[in-house]
This record gives C-alpha cells, structure tokens and sequence, in this order.
C-alpha cells in the first residue's frame, strides 16, 4: 500500500509539473497557437477537397480551434487587481463554454438527424461564439502597449476570426432564406459539409474586397451583411497599420526618457 501511494504521489506530481510546463510554455504564446489553429482550420477543406472523409476532417479542425479560442480569454497580462482579473477570467471562461458546448452538440446531432431548424439552431450558437471570441481578441489588441510578436499574431487572428464570424452569418441567412444568394453557373450547395466551405470562401473574398462575383447576394439582409464585411475589413486594416506604427514609434521615445 505504500508502495502505491508513493507512486500514485510521484504520478501526480510529474503530471502537474507537466501541465505547468505546457502552460507556462502555451499561454504566453496562445495567440499564435490561435493563429496557427484557424489557418490550419482555413486549409483543412482546400487540400482535403470532397473526400469522404473531408467534412469530419474539417469538423474535428474547427472544434480544435474552438477549444484553442477559449484558452486565448485570459486576462493574466493586465494591470489590476488580482481578485478582479480571475473573476473576469472566470467569467469568460464560462460564457465561452455555455456557447461552445451548444454548439458542438448541435454539431454532433446533424451529423446524423440533419433537421434544419437544428441546423439553425446550432449555426447561431457558432455565430454568437465567435463574435464573443473576435470581440475578446479585439479588445486585447486595443489594451497592447507594445508591438510583439504575439501582437501581430493577435491582430491577424482577429481579421480571420472577422471573416469566420461573417461565414456562420452567411451560412445562417442562406438557411432562413436559400433564395438570399446566387451562386452563378456553379450549382448551389446541397448539404451542411458544401454549404459552410463555399461562405468561407465568399466571406474571405468579401472582407478582403477581392470580389470575385461568382457568388453574389440577392436578398437586402444579404447585401447589407457582405456590405458591412467589407466596410468594417477596411477600417479594421486602416486603423490597425495606424495603431502599431503609432505603438512603435513610442516605444523607442519611451526608452530614451
């Protein structure tokens, strides 16, 4: 017996130093983890194409960066008081998981009774998530007080998760309304792994103004989202350049002072 529990100590030991380890090493870098998460999730549909095997794929990548948002809600590097900082950080993390688990539930249920008042269900929870998750990221970037690499990580994930944000919106519309978009000479989607694909890459046509027009939206609720999209891509690129050069040109002025 006491053999074991010296085992069962040292067991525990050896996982909790690990598990400070990859947190000391993670959380100062979860910025780029999130980076590397959605560029990973953005490339997964591409290079698998229409595989079998290619919607669970996919599936599998956007949980993963789910998972990934939800770690990046800390609030660890901020100025007050400490009791404040881990009520807020619990706070997010809660809200972050009330959204998420919904979702991936809802996930998991269409893939085998695909309902489409399920579907919708489920698509509003993703769109809530990630407009909580890209409002977070957007926040932090505004509190930066110096440019790092973590900063710029930060900063294009919040551009990304913009465009991923306006997909689910996309996708949403098209589920209330399938008349809300045409899709040319190219047939329309007919299921839930064709049809989030092809807005992804409508939303990143649209923030990035490259316009391809092969797909175009009809309906006004449509045209006024990929308006916006576009609109708001544009500013977010302005004022962005403006903030880290400003950033950065104070920073070697606060040196010599």
């Amino acid at each position: 017996m006491r053999a074991k529990r010296v085992d069962l100590r040292v067991v525990s030991s050896h996982l909790s130093s690990t598990g400070g380890f990859l947190t000391r090493q993670l959380l100062p870098r979860r910025h780029t983890a999130l980076l590397v998460a959605m560029v990973a999730m953005f490339a997964t549909r591409p290079v698998i194409g229409d595989l079998r095997f290619g919607p669970i794929v996919f599936s599998i990548a956007l949980i993963v960066l789910m998972m990934v948002s939800i770690y990046t809600i800390q609030v660890d590097e901020l100025i007050g008081e400490r009791e404040a900082l881990v009520a807020r950080k619990r706070r997010q993390s809660k809200i972050g998981w009330l959204l998420a688990i919904p979702a991936v539930a809802d996930r998991l249920v269409v893939a085998f009774v695909p309902i489409p008042s399920v579907v919708r269900a489920g698509l509003f929870f993703w769109l809530i998530f990630f407009v909580y998750i890209t409002w977070n990221e957007l926040r932090g970037i505004v509190r930066q007080k110096e440019v790092t690499g973590e900063t710029i990580s930060m900063s294009v994930s919040v551009y990304l998760l913009m465009a991923l944000t306006w997909a689910f919106l996309y996708h949403l519309l098209y589920s209330v309304q399938p008349q809300a978009f045409s899709f040319g000479s190219s047939p329309a989607p007919n299921s839930l792994s064709q049809t989030f694909p092809v807005f992804l890459y409508f939303s990143l046509t649209t923030i990035s103004t490259i316009g391809f027009g092969d797909i175009t939206p009809l309906t006004l609720q449509a045209r006024y989202a990929a308006v916006a999209e576009g609109i708001t891509g544009q500013f977010y690129l302005a004022i962005l350049v403006a903030r880290l050069v400003a950033l950065h040109m104070v920073k070697p002025s606060s040196r010599d002072t």
